[in-house]
């Protein structure tokens, strides 16, 4: 997770991330994107979606955690 979490703070944001995709297509000719492009761009959107569903994970099994802390109060 740490290493993930460290290669998307190398590519920026989502919301970054999404604009360099839009940015290469509009600027590429919409009939040719070349291949390692799309590659290169796949690969940081892959490691984006890792992250976030990295990070659900740990809030989820930290909300899971309060909860069974609640209820052993009760």
């Amino acid at each position: 997770a740490l290493d993930l979490q460290s290669k998307a703070l190398n590519y920026g944001s989502h919301h970054e991330l999404l604009e360099l995709v839009e940015s290469k297509l509009v600027e590429s000719n919409i009939d040719y994107v070349s291949v390692d492009s799309l590659v290169q761009l796949e690969e940081h959107l892959e490691t984006a979606l890792s992250v976030t569903r990295s990070k659900k994970t740990e809030l989820m099994l930290k909300l899971v955690e309060g909860l069974k802390a609640k209820e052993k109060l009760l």
